[in-house]
């Protein structure tokens, strides 16, 4: 995604009041990709692959995920801005409660949504820089990066990194060692701080190092990935390897 737009997650079981949201929404030249979902079961699906920059949630919450859905967005979403969206104001307390700030009635006002993705862009400019300025001086000083784990992080320097994978709300990070890390940081978000380091992300699950890219198979797309006589084959996207064409290939 650009930084200078933001994605919108919208869980509303209303139709008609989803539509409503989802025109104010298109209409928004600051918003670039809307997804949706009737209940918080099916947001919670949603958001583990995907990391939207704001997340309207109906509330009451329909479904029984809604408490691990906010938990989950606050703890690990932290960029997220979080907007209630209600029939009344009788939950502004529960808003409050959840230490969220951000409360719409239906249907919801364009003007204050307008107000709300402005917000929400400028925390996502503000963190992009922030993350970049925190790369750059990581690299100048030793050309390593630091991932988060399972059991704490490690230290390593991109070129060790054959690919990532996200493997639900984790990433697996497969090295040139042969060992597998455990990561609990998104792929999104590792894929932001790799691409400096001229890795791609190939399919929705797999980032990887076009150094060690071999092969690339465009009657199936797929890509084979070698490291010290070891082989991973992987199915990319059309979209994004039919360009790649200075490697050796396979019709």
């Amino acid at each position: 995604m650009t930084k200078n737009k933001i994605s919108v997650l919208v869980i509303d079981s209303d139709p008609k009041s989803l539509t409503h949201t989802t025109k104010l929404l298109e209409s928004n030249t600051s918003v670039c990709k809307i997804d949706s979902a009737e209940d918080s079961d099916k947001a919670l699906f949603k958001m583990i692959e995907e990391t939207p920059d704001m997340v309207l949630i109906e509330y009451p919450t329909k479904g029984n995920a809604g408490k691990e859905l906010i938990k989950y967005i606050k703890t690990k979403l932290a960029d997220t801005t979080i907007i209630f969206v209600s029939e009344t104001k009788d939950y502004a307390a529960d808003a409050i409660q959840n230490e969220i700030f951000n409360y719409l009635l239906k249907p919801v006002p364009g003007e204050e949504l307008k107000k709300i993705i402005n917000k929400a862009l400028l925390i996502k400019q503000t963190n992009i820089r922030t993350r970049i300025n925190d790369l750059i001086e990581s690299t100048q000083e030793e050309g390593k990066i630091k991932i988060q784990t399972t059991r704490g992080y490690f230290v390593i320097h991109p070129d060790e990194i054959i690919y990532c994978k996200a493997d639900g709300f984790c990433t697996e990070v497969v090295l040139t060692s042969g060992r597998v890390e455990v990561s609990y940081i998104f792929l999104s978000k590792l894929e932001e701080m790799l691409r400096l380091f001229n890795f791609l992300r190939i399919n929705r699950s797999y980032v990887v190092n076009q150094k060690y890219i071999r092969k690339i198979y465009r009657g199936s797309y797929n890509v084979v990935l070698s490291h010290d006589g070891k082989e991973y084959e992987i199915k990319g996207s059309k979209t994004i390897l039919k360009d790649l064409s200075n490697y050796e290939t396979n019709i």
